[in-house]
Formats: structure tokens, C-alpha cells, sequence
């Protein structure tokens, strides 16, 4: 019997060879994150109109995570992305803990997780959200964020797309951690979602019903520097009011 053209019933799950191909020798060169993210979305996801990605690695302290890489989503919007913990309240980063990857809506991860509301309610209507760990030898090493323009028909092929791409990416996580991971382990600055002591204080006694003026005079500062820190504290929420900001700071665990 005359065998068929192309991919082998057998292979019917395997993701096609040539994006796959072109993908592994653009991590050849060793690029930056950003050209690997674009490869990404241009190359292996784009049959699946994925309009951009974002790539976390994880420093040697198995709890920090940086931005490495992004395409499709401009760098105001990820500022105060750009550094994470394992431990925040973030899908990504529950991810990256579990090794459980899940796909969303926008809404849906402005809802359940009101640290990525402020980003993610900012977004043009889009399909669904991928957030996908990266392992090493069992070990999460960081994690993706893959932006859909619709919603995901998550196939066999898809799978293996995905799986595929990640264990690419995967050894190039590796390499860069080596060439640039003691830069990024020396930075001090705390990730700028990370809370203060003093705003932890200002929300226990919001908490407790006192006013700007009763917090400002028992911790010692200004009215206008508690003021300031709820504000803060609402913007990094995406919270409205007071009452919200006390409900969404208890859902992140604070």
C-alpha cells in the first residue's frame, strides 16, 4: 500500500516539524528573551492566534521571579510585573508552585486574582490567557503567559505544541540564568507588588474601622502619607473604596 503524504498516523499528535524546527535554531543563536518570545507568537502559536507572550525565569533563590521576555505587551503595562514571588497571590506564580497550567479569561483573572486585576482589566478583549510552568528535570523554573485573541481549542496538537516549546525554552531559561542570573540576583529593590510593613499597618487598622487621622497620628506620619499609601494600596488591588480594598487585601492573604 502506497504510504500517505506527510505526517504519519501515527504522528498525528506531534506538532509540525518546520515551526519547530525554526524555533529551536532561533534558540541556537542564543537571543534575547524578547526575540524568543516573539518566535513564539509568530512561529509555533500563531495556527492558534496567540497575540503575545511573556516569559519568567526564576532566580537561584527558587523564589523570585523576573520578566525575561515579551512580545505583544508593552513594557508600561508590565511594570510592575517585571519582578514576582512564588508566593503572591498571581496566576503565574501559582503556576509556577503547583506546575498546574491554566487558561482564563481576562475577567476571570481580574476577579480571582485581584493582585493582576490593575493589568489584566486593562487589556483589549482578547481569547483566552495560558499560564504555562516551565520544568527543568521536574523542577519548575519559571513560568509562561500566553495572550490568545480568541478562545483556546486546547487539542492534542495544541499539547504538544506546548509541550515541545517549553522544553525548548526550558534550556534556553538555563543558559540565560547562567550568562545573566547573578545580575538579577544582586538587585535589591523589593518587587514593587511586594507590600510595606507600614502598609500592612494602615490595613489592620482599616480593618479596624479607625479613620486617615486616627492611623497617620498612632504610626507617626502625615495624613496625607496615609492617604497616599491607600491609594497605593487600591491601585495595586484595583480596588474601588475602602470596603473593596479591605476584601481584596484579605483574598491575597494580607
Amino acid at each position: 500500500m502506497a504510504q500517505s503524504k506527510g505526517r504519519r498516523s501515527g504522528d498525528r499528535h506531534a506538532p509540525d516539524a518546520a515551526p519547530l524546527l525554526s524555533f529551536l535554531k532561533t534558540l541556537r543563536d542564543f537571543p534575547d528573551g524578547d526575540t524568543v518570545a516573539y518566535a513564539m507568537v509568530r512561529g509555533l502559536l500563531a495556527p492558534y492566534r496567540a497575540g503575545g507572550a511573556l516569559i519568567y525565569s526564576v532566580r537561584t533563590d527558587g523564589a523570585t521571579l523576573d520578566l525575561v521576555g515579551s512580545h505583544g505587551v508593552g513594557p508600561r503595562a508590565t511594570r510592575v510585573y517585571q519582578t514576582v514571588t512564588a508566593s503572591m497571590h498571581l496566576p503565574g506564580a501559582e503556576t509556577f508552585r503547583t506546575g498546574v497550567e491554566k487558561f482564563m479569561s481576562a475577567e476571570q483573572v481580574a476577579d480571582e486574582y485581584p493582585l493582576a486585576a490593575p493589568f489584566f482589566r486593562g487589556l483589549a478583549p482578547r481569547g483566552d490567557i495560558g499560564f504555562v510552568p516551565i520544568v527543568h528535570r521536574g523542577a519548575p523554573i519559571g513560568f509562561l503567559v500566553l495572550f490568545f485573541e480568541e478562545a483556546v481549542d486546547r487539542t492534542w496538537q495544541l499539547r504538544a505544541v506546548l509541550d515541545a516549546m517549553c522544553d525548548a525554552t526550558a534550556l534556553w531559561v538555563i543558559a540565560d540564568a547562567q550568562r545573566n542570573g547573578e545580575t538579577r540576583a544582586l538587585a535589591t529593590d523589593a518587587p514593587p507588588l511586594e507590600f510595606t510593613a507600614r502598609q500592612r499597618e494602615i490595613l489592620v487598622n482599616l480593618r479596624e474601622g479607625r479613620s486617615t487621622r486616627e492611623i497617620a497620628t498612632m504610626l507617626g506620619y502625615s495624613q496625607a502619607t496615609i492617604k497616599a499609601d491607600v491609594t497605593n494600596l487600591s491601585g495595586l488591588l484595583g480596588a474601588k473604596g475602602r470596603a473593596d480594598l479591605l476584601v481584596r487585601a484579605k483574598r491575597v492573604g494580607l
